[in-house]
């Protein structure tokens, strides 16, 4: 007998940006999370969409702030609080 995969749990975070026609979208385990709330850094890139435009973003926290920067350095979102980002549980690729 096979025995079932528990599911695994994600912190779905989404920054919206420019009149709240901007937004990006990352994924990280729980433990990452809590360690970005207390300030720990981190860096990952994701992709932003704008009027069905989609382009590469580069997220970077620190000290409980987060910036996201574009192509070209471009910056989107500079020194946002991590407690306004829009937070989801997200199981195994489902939404709760």
């Amino acid at each position: 007998m096979k025995k079932k995969a528990t599911p695994r749990i994600y912190i779905e975070l989404t920054a919206v940006w420019g009149n709240d026609d901007v937004d990006s979208t990352i994924r990280i385990s729980r433990r990452r999370w809590k360690n970005i709330q207390e300030g720990a850094e981190y860096a990952t890139s994701s992709t932003s969409y704008y009027e069905g435009l989609r382009s590469c973003v580069s997220w970077s926290f620190s000290r409980g702030l987060l910036s996201i920067y574009g192509d070209e350095g471009r910056e989107c979102l500079v020194d946002h609080p991590v407690e306004n980002l829009i937070t989801d549980i997200v199981t195994s690729g489902t939404r709760s």
